[in-house]
């Protein structure tokens, strides 16, 4: 009574299987192609940044153009030491007004203020940066609340916009 069923499983283990039409989609292939390249070439030039403190503002992707943009404030050597780090893909250099060091640190300290335009009544939701521009600050007013923030940052980039409080989601 076993051996009927061993031999039908045995069976269906020797049997050969269809196999499919073509190759198999590569689980890598990204949705634009060229897309990894850029975003491989993009991890490299954001590494190198560091490097580059007072030049470096970041770096973005244009897909559809298959360009990798390289934001900067204009200097001597970066340019060039950019494209001979990525050669394989093609660079377009952004003029950037602000590094991104510079924003960052400002927007830590808009961060650290949070409670203190709590208390004055300004409710700041989020913050953030905009490539090589401006501190982002998201606030609940920004008609109202823009000129005092942009005044209390005297000589910092800000862009004050409209914010909303973050709202979580259920677990379920």
């Amino acid at each position: 009574m076993l051996a009927l069923p061993l031999l039908a499983l045995c069976a269906a283990c020797a049997a050969p299987t269809a196999s499919a039409s073509g190759p198999s989609p590569h689980s890598e292939q990204s949705y634009w192609p060229g897309q990894q390249a850029l975003t491989d070439a993009a991890g490299a030039v954001d590494a190198i940044g560091v490097r580059w403190p007072d030049v470096y503002a970041g770096v973005s992707l244009d897909l559809p153009a298959d360009v990798l943009l390289v934001h900067r404030v204009p200097a001597a050597g970066f340019d060039e030491a950019v494209r001979r780090l990525v050669p394989h893909v093609t660079v377009r250099f952004v003029d950037a007004e602000h590094a991104a060091l510079a924003l960052d640190r400002q927007a830590e300290r808009v961060v650290r203020d949070v409670d203190y335009w709590r208390q004055r009544g300004v409710s700041v939701h989020s913050v953030g940066t905009t490539i090589g521009e401006c501190v982002t600050v998201g606030v609940g007013d920004p008609d109202r609340d823009a000129a005092v923030v942009t005044a209390h940052y005297r000589g910092v980039p800000l862009c004050v916009e409209q914010g909303a409080p973050l709202v979580p989601l259920p677990a379920n």
